[in-house]
């Protein structure tokens, strides 16, 4: 603690300095009242010893100096004076001073008056940090009470208003001065009028009555003459005790919400009524969308047939080519047969004579005509020609089964009928099967180049992309006027297959570009296209993951870019 020591003699002061020092306080001195009163202002001790008799300024001028000072902290005041009478104690003490010591005084005595000094300190500083903790606190209390957008108002036991907010004398149009300590309701006096009406005192007196808080809503006219609706609480504030000393009546203006809830039960009807309109205008799409899809169906069902009928003439067409000379050459075998059996037949006849002329050992005339009709019937079916002909017919009739055979083995990778969930495939082997299904349709009117690279198998259904390159084939053909090329090419790139088909065609306006995958975009004749068929293909690449793109130039050609992840 800063102690300061006015003090004249110098062995008194020294040795109260040399006693303060000892137990650790910081000590300032003077030897007269003016010098004391000086270092008091400068330094702000928090205790001070001094003197009864100074020069300059007296102990008791000193002390009435100290105490009207204005200052933040309490300074504790002991004097040091020989004198010991009553009366002079009494002025020790209207002069301000907290405490006394006699002359000559002890040091053990000194020491206990200042811890008493230092005690007393403490308790001043906690009382004034607790003080402002305590007006800080009121401070923020009456902030935020002040910006609560609810009236409130405090009453107590006699219903006088203990305290008011802003907004409740915003509402009131009257100042906090006007309404402290007024009636808060209706009074004896008349000159007094409520601050609030009547029919509220009556919850106000049954919770002061039953602690019990009290709730209600009421519709009244403001001082503008406004309709308002309010919502009322009357809540109890009690003492350690439990008794209620007072009651907060809190007032919310909710005609704002009460406006609001109209206006969202209006909307809410009207909204009711969309919600029905939109229903009903669901329903019909619904049914519209349903007819859509059948005739969607329908039409994709169409192109199927269309496709269906298209590759069935074309596998019957190659079919029916090596079916025609497999069953020709069977008719010629049928022929050799005969022709073969008539001469075995005399083979066998002239064997049986022969044996019966050796073992007689004469040769009959019959024998010799029978070899020169075995003569004859040989030159007559040329027997040399058929003995050299038949392993022929046999091998064409072979190569024509093997070809049938490759057809339906072809037409069944194409199909893959049954086929539900998606399985690693050979690309390179789906395309080339798809040429074999469809080549009735190409070999007329185009060359087939052909570019496989090395690819690895791609996870697929296998036979919907049989069904997009088909239809890109067939595209293909179609747009050749007369006779041109199909260029097929496959690589690896990038963890994708690219597969690119391109022909020499009329190619594709370029304001066309952008509608040929939509569905039932046809430039076809009215008959001979539905418009689904890039567009099947279109979605069946886009259900790979992957992508499908042309580039195209009228009078040049057309080309598609499939890429599909691996």
């Amino acid at each position: 603690m800063k102690i300061l020591i006015a003090e004249d003699d110098p062995v008194s002061r020294s040795l109260l300095q040399k006693i303060l020092e000892k137990k650790g306080h910081e000590v300032l001195s003077a030897d007269d009242g003016i010098k004391a009163w000086e270092l008091f202002k400068k330094r702000g001790p928090g205790m001070v010893i001094t003197d009864w008799m100074m020069p300059q300024m007296d102990g008791p001028g000193l002390c009435r100096k100290i105490r009207s000072f204005d200052s933040d902290t309490y300074t504790y005041i002991v004097f040091l004076t020989a004198k010991a009478q009553k009366n002079d104690l009494v002025e020790v003490f209207d002069a301000g001073a907290d405490d006394y010591i006699t002359k000559p005084f002890d040091p053990e005595e000194l020491r206990a008056r200042i811890k008493t000094g230092e005690r007393i300190v403490r308790l001043e500083e906690g009382h004034k940090n607790l003080e402002s903790i305590l007006l800080e606190s009121r401070d923020k209390l009456r902030t935020v009470f002040d910006s609560l957008q609810e009236e409130i108002v405090s009453v107590d036991d006699n219903f006088l208003i203990v305290s008011v907010n802003r907004a409740f004398l915003e509402t009131k149009g009257s100042s906090f001065k006007d309404c402290i300590g007024r009636p808060c309701f209706e009074s004896e006096d008349e000159r007094s009028a409520p601050v609030i009406e009547n029919k509220i005192e009556g919850s106000a007196k049954m919770v002061f009555k039953t602690g019990v808080p009290e709730y209600f809503q009421d519709t009244s006219t403001d001082r503008h003459g406004d309709i308002r609706h309010r919502e009322i609480k009357c809540l109890p504030i009690k003492s350690e005790s439990g008794k209620i000393f007072q009651v907060v009546i809190v007032t919310k203006d909710v005609t704002g919400d009460r406006r609001k809830s109209e206006e969202i039960k209006a909307l809410n009807k009207k909204l009711e009524t969309a919600v029905n309109q939109i229903q009903a205008k669901n329903k019909r799409l619904e049914h519209t969308l349903k007819r859509l899809r059948e005739t969607q169906a329908q039409m994709l069902q169409s192109d199927k047939m269309s496709s269906i009928g298209q590759l069935a003439a074309g596998v019957a067409h190659e079919i029916n080519n090596p079916t025609g000379f497999v069953s020709s050459n069977l008719k010629t075998l049928s022929n050799y047969q005969n022709d073969i059996i008539g001469l075995i037949k005399q083979y066998r006849k002239l064997t049986a004579d022969l044996k019966d002329a050796i073992a007689r050992e004469a040769v009959p005339s019959s024998i010799t005509e029978q070899m020169a009709q075995i003569m004859r019937i040989e030159a007559e079916v040329d027997i040399d020609f058929v003995l050299d002909d038949i392993p022929d017919l046999i091998k064409d009739c072979k190569e024509g089964t093997e070809r049938i055979k490759k057809i339906v083995l072809d037409l069944k990778d194409f199909a893959h009928p049954g086929e539900d969930r998606a399985q690693s495939a050979d690309i390179n082997k789906g395309i080339e099967s798809t040429l074999n299904v469809v080549w009735n349709e190409l070999k007329y009117k185009a060359t087939v180049t052909k570019g496989y690279g090395d690819i690895p198998p791609v996870k697929c259904y296998s036979h919907q992309l049989n069904q997009v390159f088909m239809n890109l084939f067939v595209n293909a053909t179609q747009a050749i006027e007369d006779k041109g090329e199909i260029s097929i090419s496959t690589r690896a790139d990038n963890g994708h297959v690219e597969i690119k088909i391109s022909d020499t065609g009329v190619g594709i306006p370029s304001e066309n570009i952008s509608k040929i995958f939509d569905p039932f975009f046809t430039t076809k004749e009215v008959g001979k296209g539905t418009g689904l068929g890039l567009n099947v293909a279109y979605n069946i690449i886009q259900k790979h993951k992957g992508t499908i793109e042309v580039e195209s130039e009228v009078g040049k050609g057309t080309t598609f870019i499939i890429r599909l992840p691996f």
